[in-house]
């Protein structure tokens, strides 16, 4: 069965639900977000199709009750898997996330530079007030490299990289299929994981994260 519910997302760590974005926001995202041949880009929030998918997301979430009121957006990424880019990714949980200046708040920890960018850990309490909403602006079968996750194991904390795998073959794994205009919800803390597509196509999903919006020891790189 498919989690679908706040319940699910707080037991599961995902969920599917439809998201009601308009084509025609759809189809700015896909003409403006995403660039020929490449895996992803990050730190997209400056882009105004970008700031109107985030909010439209927002608004339904909170309606449905997968978001707090004064819950923002943190980041955006784009993904695509083609042919060029057919790419895979380990058994994982996200954790570095972007901020407006080097962090040195007690518990933040990691602190790195990408593109120019200061990223860094969070503590687990504030890993834990996170959620991912990768909208898919594509059809996304088992063929082209689905999300796959391991059910659960985001009640577990932060999970040391090498014990990942093991982690995610005791709790077992879900292939999360997703048709153009849903959205798979995911608590970052979650492991998850990607293979490469046996029929590569387009699969291009906008990774928004959202943040409760608690104060916060350290500024978010944006807030929107």
């Amino acid at each position: 069965m498919i989690p679908t519910s706040p319940e699910d997302l707080a037991s599961h760590g995902w969920a599917r639900i439809g998201t009601g974005i308009p084509p025609g926001d759809m189809t700015a995202l896909r003409e403006t977000a995403f660039r020929d041949k490449a895996a992803g880009s990050r730190c997209l929030l400056d882009l105004p199709s970008v700031r109107d998918a985030a909010a439209s997301l927002k608004r339904s979430l909170i309606s449905s009750d997968f978001l707090p009121r004064e819950a923002v957006a943190i980041q955006a990424i784009a993904f695509d898997k083609t042919p060029e880019t057919n790419w895979k990714v380990a058994w994982h949980q996200d954790l570095m996330f972007p901020f407006a200046r080097p962090v040195t708040a007690e518990g933040f920890g990691l602190p790195s530079i990408k593109d120019d960018i200061p990223y860094a850990r969070p503590p687990c309490e504030v890993l834990e007030e996170l959620l991912a909403v990768r909208l898919h602006l594509d059809d996304c079968g088992e063929d082209n490299g689905p999300l796959r996750v391991s059910p659960g194991t985001h009640l577990d904390g932060i999970v040391p990289s090498h014990e990942a795998a093991g982690r995610a073959a005791a709790h077992g794994e879900t292939a999360c299929l997703a048709r153009t205009g849903e959205a798979i919800l995911m608590k970052p803390l979650l492991l998850h994981a990607s293979s490469q597509a046996v029929r590569p196509g387009h699969r291009r999903v906008l990774h928004v994260v959202y943040h409760s919006g608690r104060p916060m020891p350290a500024e978010w790189h944006r807030q929107v």
